[in-house]
């Protein structure tokens, strides 16, 4: 199969993956609320204090740092049987970890990746330098990762 065809297919799944009704399982939708929650606190705090905050996950939060924690059933990293986002496929990421985001006063962050899942379904935080956040999710059916 030609890289046109290949590249055709994926844009027409992505179409579907968007008008097809699909939610978020209860949990996965609870961790996406907690995640968004925590990068905020995380910008807010830095710019306020104006000194870098770090963003961990399972940690108890102390002194410039915010924990995430994940609802029962939400777990860290990607399952093998999900494939990387297109994005990621040649970006020699291939950690299930999540690592610490370090999030400076000027909205600035160290880049970093994480993953949760849970059951067939999952979520992918990608964080730029900048400070962007863009937030997919991986839709089983269609085998395909959308905006969320």
């Amino acid at each position: 199969m030609g890289a046109a065809t290949t590249h055709f297919l994926q844009q027409v799944t992505r179409a579907a993956a968007a008008l097809l009704p699909a939610p978020l399982s209860p949990p996965l939708r609870a961790a996406q609320t907690e995640l968004r929650r925590s990068l905020h606190l995380a910008f807010q705090l830095a710019a306020t204090h104006d000194r870098a905050v770090v963003l961990e996950p399972c940690r108890a939060a102390t002194e410039g740092r915010v924990s995430v924690h994940l609802p029962e059933g939400v777990h860290w990293g990607r399952p093998t049987a999900i494939p990387l986002p297109p994005s990621l496929a040649d970006s020699g990421w291939r950690c299930g970890h999540p690592r610490p985001i370090t999030v400076m006063p000027q909205r600035r962050a160290s880049a970093n990746v994480w993953f949760l899942h849970h059951g067939r379904q999952a979520l992918c935080l990608r964080l730029d330098l900048s400070g962007s956040m863009e937030l997919l999710r991986y839709r089983p059916l269609l085998g395909t990762w959308v905006s969320c």
